[in-house]
C-alpha cells in the first residue's frame, strides 16, 4: 500500500517538474505532440527491400502491464563461475567487483553546438529523449568504464526521473533546472552530484559557446561522496558468444528517426559488427580520453515508442517543453542487434523498475554484449532502412 502511494506521489511530482536551462540557438521545429497522456504502440514493420517505410504507432492501450516471465529474467551473478561474470549493463567480461561499482548518470547536450561530445562513446547505456524545439538530449549511464571527462553537460528533465530511479542510488550529474525538479530530486533515491552540489568538478570551455560548454570531471564525481553502493541489477539478459549467429529477427540496413530538428540514423556495419550513428546526415563523432575523434557506435539500438505531451513550461525561445510518459506502461519497441530487427514490446510496471524489452511471446530479448542506445522516439517518427538480405 505504501509503495503504491509513493509511486503515485512521484508520478505527480514528475508531471509538475519540467526543467529548462539557457536556450539553444535553433529554429523551432518538432513533431506533432499530444496535450494528453496515453500509452503508444507501433504498427508492424512493412518495409520492403531497398525502401524506407515509415511505420506509424497506433493508439492501442494494453489492459494491464505485466513484467516479463521469470524464465526470461536477467542472470544472477551468484549463479556464475568466476570466468562467466559479465558487467550488468554491458554484458562484457568483468570482475565481480563491477556489480558493486557506483553508477554515474550524466545529462549530455546534443544541440548542434555540442558536437563533438566528449566521453559519450564510453557509456554502457544511453537514453535519447526529445527536448524543446525538436532537439534531443542524452542521459548517459557510465558503469563498467568511466571516462575522465564528459561534456557538454546540460539540464535535467522530468523524464529523467523514471529512467534514473531503477538504478537505485545512481550519481546524477547535470547543470540546471527549475525549482520543482530540484525539489523532486531530493525525494528520490538518486545521489545529486550536479553543478549546484559539486561546482568544483565542473568547468566551462572557452572554445565552445554557452550553454554547450560545461564539462564534468566525471571520474572525480564518483570520489566525492562515501555512499554505500547497492548491488547492481542486470538490465536485461545477454546473448552468449555461441548464440550470436542465431537469427532472431529480420535483416535490415538500419533505422532512422526524425525528432523534428534532429535527424538520427543508425546503420549496420557488417565488418565491425556494430551500428554506426549518424546525425543530420553526418557521422556523429565523440572525443575519446586520448583526444581523438571517433564515430559513435552501439551493439544494440532500441526504439522505444514513447508518448510525449507538451507542458505549459517554455524554454528561452518560447518553445513548449515536451514530457515523455515513462513512469509506467507498455508499448511497441524495435530491438536492433546483429544486423537484424526484432519486433517486440517495452514493459514498465511502475516507476521504480527498469523497462524490459520482450518479444511477441513475452520473453525478454537478450542483448548483444556491448553498448546499448535506447531512443525514446515519438510516434510516427521511425523509419526502417530495409536491405536486400
Amino acid at each position: 500500500m505504501k509503495i503504491g502511494f509513493f509511486v503515485i506521489v512521484i508520478c505527480a511530482l514528475v508531471a509538475a517538474a519540467c526543467a529548462a536551462d539557457a536556450p539553444d540557438a535553433y529554429t523551432t521545429k518538432q513533431p506533432q505532440l499530444s496535450s494528453a497522456a496515453s500509452t503508444t504502440t507501433a504498427a508492424p514493420i512493412t518495409a520492403t527491400a531497398n525502401e524506407r517505410e515509415v511505420v506509424s504507432p497506433d493508439d492501442e492501450v494494453p489492459e494491464a502491464v505485466e513484467a516479463p516471465s521469470a524464465a526470461s529474467s536477467a542472470t544472477d551473478p551468484d549463479d556464475l563461475s568466476t570466468d562467466e561474470v559479465v558487467s550488468p549493463y554491458r554484458g562484457t567480461p568483468a570482475e565481480m567487483s563491477v556489480w558493486f561499482a557506483p553508477r554515474l548518470a550524466l545529462k549530455v547536450d546534443n544541440a548542434p553546438a555540442a558536437h563533438p561530445q566528449e566521453g559519450l562513446q564510453e557509456a554502457d547505456v544511453v537514453f535519447e529523449e526529445l527536448v524543446e524545439g525538436g532537439l534531443t538530449r542524452f542521459l548517459a549511464i557510465f558503469h563498467s568504464q568511466v571516462p575522465e571527462f564528459v561534456g557538454p553537460i546540460r539540464s535535467g528533465r522530468s523524464s529523467d526521473i523514471p529512467l534514473l530511479m531503477p538504478f537505485d542510488g545512481a550519481f546524477f550529474g547535470w547543470s540546471g533546472s527549475n525549482w520543482a525538479f530540484r525539489r523532486l530530486l531530493k525525494t528520490v533515491a538518486i545521489n545529486d552530484v550536479g553543478v549546484y552540489q559539486n561546482p568544483a568538478q565542473y568547468w566551462r570551455k572557452s572554445d565552445r559557446p554557452s550553454p554547450s560548454n560545461l564539462w564534468a570531471r566525471s571520474t572525480q564525481l564518483l570520489q566525492q561522496f562515501e555512499v554505500e553502493t547497492p548491488f547492481s541489477e542486470q538490465l536485461w539478459p545477454f546473448q552468449k558468444p555461441e548464440d550470436r549467429q542465431a537469427r532472431e529477427g529480420r535483416k535490415v540496413e538500419g533505422v532512422q528517426i526524425d525528432w523534428g530538428l534532429t535527424d538520427v540514423a543508425f546503420r549496420w556495419s557488417d565488418s565491425q559488427k556494430t551500428w554506426k550513428r549518424f546525425q543530420n546526415g553526418e557521422h556523429h563523432l565523440a572525443i575519446t580520453d586520448e583526444g581523438e575523434e571517433e564515430q559513435i557506435t552501439a551493439e544494440n539500438v532500441v526504439i522505444q515508442f514513447t508518448k510525449y505531451v507538451l507542458t505549459n513550461e517554455v524554454d528561452g525561445n518560447g518553445a513548449r517543453i515536451p514530457l515523455a510518459q515513462l513512469s509506467e506502461g507498455s508499448g511497441t519497441a524495435w530491438i536492433l542487434k546483429n544486423g537484424e530487427i526484432t519486433e517486440g514490446r517495452w514493459v514498465k510496471p511502475n516507476i521504480t523498475v527498469h523497462t524490459q524489452f520482450v518479444d511477441e511471446t513475452g520473453e525478454a530479448v537478450p542483448m548483444t554484449p556491448g553498448a546499448t542506445w535506447v531512443l525514446l522516439a515519438p510516434r510516427d517518427s521511425a523509419t526502417i532502412i530495409a536491405t536486400d538480405g
